[in-house]
């Protein structure tokens, strides 16, 4: 018996149907929403300043990968943007060294940031005190006020452990080295165009390469008539 081709319009929908399967199978997968981020936010001279919980990057299962024995970095870069999107308003970048003296048995760390761009550096006892110094990002200046645009707001972390990518990382000892040139949007180290501002973070910000541990945060919206002074 000859089996009966499909009506026209059953066999459209099938073409169709495969099509989007297709497509399905080719996309890439979907990128996994930014986890949430505490934020304390306040506005202190004119600038606004930020103190972010940032444990949900840092579990105790770290602490083997951070007690290697080996320089361990951890890149962080905070912004300000729209919430509906669009280039940051104010980027913060911040790089720390931790090496564990497998002797004593602590953890030697050195922080980089536009204030200490040379590293203020500390020895903590154990990996708890470590702990809470990586997730505790207290006083993030996050530039003038007056150049953050109006509208409802968010704060986003990007924290990187270990980035795999050099000449990231060399961009960002610079950018913390010279904010100025860098265009911290108003913050501690002077302005700078949002265009620049704009190329920097682009290039800061961009997909993080194969093997990276990369980790997103944002905070609620908000709006700077919520924050308050101090």
């Amino acid at each position: 018996m000859i089996p009966l081709a499909p009506p026209r319009g059953a066999r459209r929908a099938v073409l169709a149907g495969l099509a989007l399967a297709a497509l399905a199978l080719a996309a890439p997968p979907a990128r996994a929403a930014p986890a949430p981020l505490p934020a304390r936010l306040w506005v202190r001279g004119g600038h606004l300043q930020a103190t972010l919980d940032l444990s949900a990057v840092f579990p105790a299962a770290l602490e083997k990968q951070l007690g290697n024995g080996l320089t361990n970095l951890v890149a962080i870069y905070v912004t300000v943007s729209r919430e509906e999107g669009g280039p940051p308003a104010a980027l913060y970048g911040e790089v720390v060294e931790i090496l564990f003296d497998v002797w004593e048995e602590t953890y030697a760390v050195t922080v980089k940031d536009w204030r200490t761009p040379a590293g203020a550096r500390r020895v903590l006892p154990d990996y708890a005190a470590l702990r809470r110094l990586l997730s505790d990002a207290r006083e993030v200046d996050l530039g003038a006020v007056g150049a953050l645009p109006p509208g409802p707001l968010v704060v986003e972390a990007r924290v990187e452990v270990n980035p795999v990518s050099r000449e990231q990382l060399q961009r960002t000892r610079e950018y913390i080295a010279n904010p100025t040139a860098g265009a911290r949007a108003g913050g501690g180290g002077g302005g700078g165009s949002r265009s620049v501002l704009g190329a920097v973070a682009s290039f800061l910000l961009r997909d993080p390469d194969p093997g990276t541990d990369v980790h997103l945060l944002r905070s609620a919206p908000f709006t700077l008539a919520q924050v308050g002074a101090r």
